[in-house]
């Protein structure tokens, strides 16, 4: 289409028939200025522009000439078609009065020089202060939220604050932690359940017990107080290990009948739209769905294009509804399932832990399989009990 008519709008005028050559007498006798001209001998056919199209129209019914005249094209028609379509062009407009807006406002807050606390935990420490995603900029006094956040922040030594246009740069450097002192009150190991003596690794400390001895749980295995008739007692915190031959019993309880979910053929959809720290549901699915469920939720936000640091993203919530029904399995599966906790059991015993022997009794009862095992160890069974010292008067 030429510029002119594009900017200003145009018409393209047909003739068909033996008399469609009049179209170019029309334009003559009128003055009519045309562009885009086609021509095959029965049809004929121009472009004008608005004004020029309705002189042709009037001449030609004037001359009983029929013509063919189509909607108006260009640049005016793009503003009929928005008049028209009144919605679109105020959404365009709030979109672009929520982008001016939106440029007082945080985006995004990027945290630097963290090492033990994650970006999240940054962040929490600010929006404990009144700052995040949302603040509205010119309403923030950098230097007093550094202060408030290193006053109330327990992990924090520096921190240091700066816009880059709605995007919030933060530093960080963290407290020096030391590590922590082993506790310097004096303490015994005692028995932490029944057992024979096997062995002993003694590090600090006095010994009362010999190998082969039994002691009960709570017995006294390793003093902490070493008693001198030229010093005198002397305190200190015994450590060390003792291996003692044990017993533990472990029961296990699988139930012929239990019961599952069957999931349903409806879920209900939900879609959120977040926008900064507002929240607006955009779409839920029809029909009534009454039940219980298991809620899934997903957000989807702009990485893929680019876009991770703009405060919009949708949050999509699936309920999908089930129904729990009692299945009934086999004494085998059962048994199966049986012997594969205990071994799960066993294995949460402590690495130093070596089994001996196992003595295993199934019972099958009507509602279960029950499994019963002792399982004969030498382990660690010394455990530290701190003691007060009594001051002399």
């Amino acid at each position: 289409m030429n510029p002119v008519l594009f900017l200003f709008g145009g018409r393209r005028v047909t003739a068909r028939g033996a008399r469609a050559h009049e179209l170019l007498n029309l334009c003559m006798r009128l003055g009519v200025d045309f562009d885009g001209f086609r021509g095959d001998g029965e049809e004929i056919s121009l472009e004008c522009g608005y004004v020029a199209a309705k002189k042709l129209q009037r001449a030609a019914e004037a001359e009983s000439l029929t013509l063919s005249v189509s909607e108006l094209r260009g640049l005016p028609s793009v503003g009929f078609f928005l008049i028209r379509r009144w919605g679109l062009l105020l959404g365009a407009l709030c979109a672009v009065l929520l982008l001016c807006l939106s440029q007082e406002y945080v985006w995004s807050v990027r945290v630097t020089g963290n090492q033990t606390m994650t970006v999240g935990e940054v962040r929490e420490e600010l929006e404990a202060c009144g700052f995040g995603v949302g603040s509205r900029i010119g309403q923030v006094a950098m230097n007093e939220l550094e202060n408030r956040v290193l006053l109330q922040s327990d992990q924090l030594a520096w921190i240091t604050v700066r816009m880059e246009g709605t995007v919030a740069v933060v530093q960080v450097l963290e407290r020096a932690t030391s590590p922590e002192e082993e506790p310097k009150r004096p303490a015994n190991l005692v028995a932490a359940k029944d057992g024979q003596i096997e062995g002993l690794e003694l590090f600090r400390g006095e010994c009362v017990i010999k190998q082969g001895q039994a002691v009960r749980a709570g017995e006294l295995l390793v003093s902490g107080v070493y008693d001198s008739q030229t010093v005198g007692a002397r305190f200190t915190r015994a450590a060390g290990r003792v291996f003692a031959r044990t017993e533990t019993d472990f029961h296990v309880e699988i139930p012929l009948e239990y019961t599952e979910k069957v999931y349903l053929n409806n879920e209900k959809v939900e879609i959120w739209m977040n926008f900064f720290q507002k929240s607006m549901k955009i779409f839920k699915s029809t029909g009534k769905t009454e039940g219980a469920c298991d809620i899934i939720e997903k957000e989807n936000h702009f990485s893929g294009l680019g876009l991770r640091d703009l405060p919009v993203f949708f949050t999509v919530q699936t309920k999908r509804y089930y129904e729990e029904r009692t299945v009934a399995r086999g004494y085998e599966e059962a048994e199966e399932l049986a012997y594969l906790e205990l071994e799960r059991l066993l294995a949460q015993m402590p690495k130093d832990t070596q089994l001996l022997r196992k003595e295993i009794r199934v019972t099958v009862t009507e509602t279960a399989v029950i499994l019963d095992c002792r399982a004969t160890c030498i382990e660690n069974i010394a455990v530290q009990q701190e003691f007060e010292i009594a001051e002399l008067p």
